[in-house]
């Protein structure tokens, strides 16, 4: 009788512990924890090359790569470099990987990294600014990432 209570109490045990584990795992994707990117402020400037859903587009690329990042705690800024910048590393992403990219555009962000635990390799506690991304595409496909940093 007692080693079923106690298989009972270990089986529950670890059914809220796996509960808890897929709520830390996944809740950004469903909401249950604050992301990182819900206050973000996006400035996609002007531009004669792209719309402004192109420039969009680039920009939820960006937010969602880094907003899958649990190293960073808060981004407070996406910014486009304008187009002069965008044309000036369009060989640039071209050498980053072999594809027919026609289109670049680089974009700048702000951001603070979590604390010394989370940290992921930036320094904990740390404002970035001028961290930047850079996204291309080929004549018919969708932007994309090709790195980021400084």
């Amino acid at each position: 009788m007692k080693q079923k209570q106690i298989l009972k109490i270990s089986i529950s045990f670890l059914v809220i512990v796996g509960i808890l584990v897929a709520v830390i795992l996944c809740g950004r994707s469903f909401g249950f924890l604050k992301s990182n990117i819900a206050n973000t402020k996006v400035d996609l400037g002007t531009s004669e090359i792209y719309s402004e859903q192109d420039l969009q587009a680039a920009a939820d690329v960006i937010l969602k790569e880094i907003g899958s990042w649990s190293s960073v705690k808060e981004v407070y800024t996406i910014s486009y470099c304008e187009d002069e910048r965008a044309s000036a590393e369009l060989g640039y992403c071209q050498m980053l990987k072999d594809e027919n990219y026609v289109q670049c555009v680089v974009f700048e962000s702000s951001f603070i990294s979590a604390g010394s635990s989370q940290s992921g390799g930036f320094n904990p506690n740390s404002l970035y600014e001028d961290w930047q991304w850079f996204l291309a595409r080929t004549a018919d496909g969708e932007w994309e990432l090709l790195t980021w940093g400084y």
